[in-house]
């Protein structure tokens, strides 16, 4: 009897110790699981910020390639404003070349009209002398 009677409170210890075992087996299946909830949160999180990245990446290559276009263009747009103020040079020189021309021009012709009026002058008073 006595042995009957050790037995079975080794056997009710042994049942106490696996219903604890159980028990915290059962607190680390529950816990796991949250951490696998969190886990895939996370995952979802991570995802959701790859895409945003990934569109701010297109965005930023789109912007880029505006940009260089924007470049592109100015450089064009820069080179036809140094030739036309290369043309607008050489037509200022043309126009004072021209201009000193003139000036001798006029300067010649004030000096013709200065001997054509003493030559009228002249050939007047030959001419009333004479009468």
């Amino acid at each position: 009897v006595r042995s009957l009677h050790q037995k079975s409170s080794c056997l009710q210890e042994l049942v106490h110790s696996l219903h604890q075992k159980s028990s915290c087996h059962q607190e680390l299946a529950h816990s796991l699981h949250q951490k696998s909830s969190c886990l895939q949160q996370l995952v979802r999180s991570l995802h959701q910020k790859s895409s945003c990245l990934q569109e701010l990446v297109h965005s930023l290559h789109q912007k880029s390639s505006c940009l260089q276009q924007l470049v592109h263009s100015l450089h064009q747009k820069s080179s036809y404003l140094q030739e036309l103020v290369h043309s607008l040079q050489e037509l200022a020189h043309s126009l004072h070349q021209k201009s000193s021309c003139l000036q001798e021009l006029v300067h010649c012709s004030l000096g013709q009209k200065s001997y054509l009026q003493e030559l009228v002058y002249y050939l007047l008073r030959q001419y009333f002398q004479d009468y």
